[in-house]
């Protein structure tokens, strides 16, 4: 009986708190301010993102506001962008998909939603870099013998990723992307070469 009347107090006060905020605002001529507040973006899991970094597709860039613990290869530092959260929501690319990773997940959160207010296509990596670690630190559990082939495939490719990801001299003997090497430009007094010779 007490907890029904706490309820029913708490109801009428809420009521109550409906009615006046209405009532000033009428009186006032002002509405409420009504916030919009972004959605919270996608999340990718850690062998996903895994497999999207074995993959490396051209239309996607992994960016890390800390570094992990198991090698993030590809992922690139949000300090390339700018020494701030500020720089990097207003220098990120604009036309490629990006994966935001870091220790502090509501930071990670904020910054998603920033950058999707800002028209960029974000997702998170769910569980933030600890659960990258905790992902790539051991060998996933095999699954049980009477499993179907979908349980074993999906098995096999994680160790895999975990292997290539989670162990420091795989990783580090893994081919890391080539460096595009600039273009050099003709010296001003080199000969041209003539037509027909």
């Amino acid at each position: 009986m007490a907890r029904l009347t706490k309820h029913s107090m708490f109801a009428a006060a809420a009521i109550g708190v409906a009615v006046l905020s209405a009532a000033l605002a009428h009186r006032t001529g002002h509405a409420v301010p009504v916030v919009k507040m972004e959605a919270a973006p996608p999340t990718i899991d850690a062998f996903a993102l895994a497999r999207l970094m074995a993959d490396a597709p051209p239309d996607v860039v992994v960016i890390t506001l800390d570094d992990a613990r198991h090698p993030l290869r590809f992922a690139q530092p949000a300090a390339l962008w700018g020494a701030t959260d500020d720089a990097l929501v207003q220098n990120a690319p604009e036309h490629r998909r990006i994966v935001l990773l870091g220790e502090d997940v509501v930071r990670v959160d904020r910054l998603a939603r920033r950058l999707r207010l800002a028209g960029r296509d974000v997702r998170v990596l769910a569980g933030g870099l600890q659960s990258w670690d905790v992902a790539m630190a051991d060998d996933p559990p095999a699954p049980p013998a009477g499993a179907n082939g979908t349980a074993w495939q999906t098995y096999r490719d994680h160790l895999a990723l975990r292997h290539a990801f989670g162990d420091k001299q795989a990783a580090a003997a893994t081919m890391m992307a080539a460096p595009i090497a600039p273009v050099a430009a003709p010296a001003a007094g080199a000969p041209k070469k003539r037509e027909g010779c």
